[in-house]
């Protein structure tokens, strides 16, 4: 069989300019002194056979690395179906609050994840069928992100969290269990890869089954030439994975994997993503789709801190 594929990096260009003059935002002289302004979103590496992730996030606490922690709390509590949320898709926390310049240490999303008769955090299968969300002491010790972060004096910062449901949805008795994987990327350097490959990949001996739009997904690897593997909690694990869809006016199956920070990835592809379980080492088989490098954005002009 021929296999065909096209793939290809996109760097986020980003155009700063310099900080004028003017008292907007109260952000000058002594009130402007040693701040910063964040921003935190959150995207998805999806998952098979699955059509709704539903997750509730109450409020944001972040960790400088001097005094205490800081809560964000919501107005409301945000419900939000994460399978939306692929690609290059993110949904913000929050925009442009100001912070204490200096570096953090951590970040943590406070959930409503509790196995308790509501469906506040949810998954709806594709048959339709709706299974409550567990995360065993979610609801008091939240989901933290170790990924330590800098946000300078006067500059804007803005953090995307990428949720890998991939990895994070055990299905256990019957029980639909939460064990989060996250990581936490920087905007400012961070790109993504799209391409896409034939149709005739998505079937044949070495699928899941005859179906085309069933199993596909792709696989990132860190590093160039790297070895790639399923998802078994072994080295080598993927940096994330990205479903694939039907291009109708082209006839080729398109991915795109973002908020990848820069540097050389390897890429591999298979048709049997549906057998991938995370608890376990599955006899899955993947095709290479070659080396990629995502390059840091494009700045252009000085600093700006948004007045």
């Amino acid at each position: 069989m021929d296999r065909n594929f096209t793939i290809f990096a996109v760097v986020l260009s980003l155009v700063l300019t310099a900080c004028g003059g003017g008292t907007s935002d109260g952000f000058d002289g002594r009130s402007g002194y040693n701040k910063g302004k964040l921003s935190l979103s959150i995207t998805d590496a999806a998952i098979d056979d699955i059509a709704e992730v539903w997750v509730r996030f109450e409020s944001v606490e972040l960790k400088p690395a001097e005094g205490s922690s800081i809560t964000i709390e919501f107005d409301s509590p945000l419900d939000i179906n994460l399978l939306n949320l692929q690609g290059s898709l993110s949904q913000d926390f929050f925009s442009g609050i100001t912070v204490d310049a200096g570096q953090y240490n951590w970040i943590r999303l406070h959930v409503s994840v509790t196995a308790d008769g509501m469906l506040d955090s949810y998954i709806v299968t594709k048959a339709g069928a709706m299974h409550e969300l567990d995360i065993p002491s979610g609801a008091q010790i939240g989901l933290k992100i170790n990924t330590p972060f800098t946000v300078g004096e006067h500059a804007n910062v803005h953090m995307t969290i990428d949720f890998d449901l991939r990895r994070s949805i055990v299905i256990a008795k019957g029980e639909y269990k939460l064990k989060p994987t996250l990581r936490l990327v920087d905007n400012a350097e961070a790109g993504a890869i799209i391409g896409s490959i034939d149709s005739d990949m998505t079937v044949g001996a070495n699928c899941s089954d005859e179906q085309p739009d069933t199993g596909n997904a792709v696989y990132v690897f860190a590093g160039a030439d790297a070895a790639f593997d399923d998802i078994d909690n072994q080295a080598p694990e993927p940096v994330t994975t990205a479903l694939m869809t039907l291009n109708t006016e082209t006839g080729e199956y398109d991915y795109e994997v973002g908020f990848l920070p820069a540097g050389d990835y390897t890429v591999a592809y298979t048709c049997m993503a549906d057998q991938d379980d995370p608890a376990t080492d599955d006899a899955i088989i993947f095709f290479s789709l070659g080396n990629m490098t995502v390059d840091p954005p494009v700045e252009t002009g000085g600093a700006e801190f948004n007045r």
